[in-house]
């Protein structure tokens, strides 16, 4: 274990040694934007494990097959009797006088100034 820690100690020591290097030969700008880039990817890394984690965890669910799928509930209810079967005919009413024939309609067709009447008579 010790010997890992030196091993930390001494990749930390490197990357400072390295960043202050780099950094100094840098415009402000440039400085900038590097400590942003650096700023925002360590506030992603944690959001971005834990939407893998979760991710992972759906899938898990899904791919977990239950052990006896259950058999189909079915429920039978009794039917009334049928009535007896008539003839459709023998229900017909037939329709009172003078409802079956109504005013002949009128069409006008846009953009026309003629109409047509239910004759097909131009007026």
């Amino acid at each position: 274990m010790k010997d890992s820690v030196v091993t930390a100690l001494a990749l930390i020591a490197f990357a400072a040694a390295l960043a202050v290097s780099i950094g100094s030969r840098l415009s402000e700008q440039a400085m900038n934007l590097l400590i942003g880039a650096t700023c925002g990817a360590g506030l992603a890394a944690p959001f971005a494990i834990l939407a893998g984690a979760y991710v992972g965890a759906q899938r898990a669910a899904r791919d977990r097959q239950p052990a006896q799928p259950q058999p189909p509930i079915v429920v039978m209810t009794p039917q009334p009797p049928a009535a007896p079967m008539l003839p459709a005919w023998s229900s017909f009413q037939p329709a009172p006088p003078g409802t079956l024939v109504s005013a002949p309609r009128q069409y006008t067709i846009l953009g026309e100034e003629t109409v047509i009447d239910g004759n097909d008579h131009l007026r």
